[in-house]
């Protein structure tokens, strides 16, 4: 038997937590009443092709939800559809959690970048000089980063300075 071992990278592990943020959401819409029956949130999605809701018939709608009732009778809505039957902001929830995936994939090179010089500089094994500032600063822009923050112009230069102070420091070895 071969096993593969498949390492992750700190980009890899923040989008999983974020991912798992997912369920929770949607097991707090909880049940509610659209003409007479009970529905549940089953899942919001962004649709490649265009869509119709069935609720108001807006078309074409590329963010979509889905309700279900008890006899598993599905329904597509709208952002405004969904946010009037459930009564909860449904829908700017679910588009705040794509904006932060796209910014943290965005942001990946300088996610695992300034992860690896936070944990060597934790481990005192960073292979460079940087100051208690620059550390602070790193620190709290991979916070930013890692909760789906965009990144600034001068947030990105900073990093991708130490990013690349950290790769010279290691091929001067």
């Amino acid at each position: 038997m071969v096993w593969l071992v498949v390492e992750l990278t700190k980009t890899d592990d923040v989008l999983l937590t974020l991912s798992r943020t997912i369920p929770k959401c949607i097991e707090g819409v909880g049940f509610f009443q659209y003409k007479s029956k009970t529905y549940h949130f089953i899942d919001n999605f962004a649709s490649a092709q265009h869509m119709k809701c069935d609720v108001c018939g807006n078309y074409p709608i590329v963010d979509v939800s889905v309700i279900r009732n008890e006899k598993s009778e599905g329904l597509n809505l709208c952002n405004d559809c969904v946010d009037q039957i459930t009564r909860k902001t449904v829908s700017s929830w679910f588009k705040e959690n794509r904006k932060s995936r796209q910014n943290i994939l965005e942001n990946r090179i300088y996610i695992d970048g300034v992860s690896s010089i936070l944990a060597a500089y934790d481990r005192d094994k960073l292979q460079f000089e940087i100051s208690s500032e620059g550390v602070m600063m790193l620190q709290k822009m991979f916070i930013q980063m890692c909760n789906g923050s965009d990144l600034r112009t001068k947030d990105k230069q900073l990093a991708e300075f130490y990013i690349n102070q950290n790769l010279e420091s290691k091929t001067a070895d």
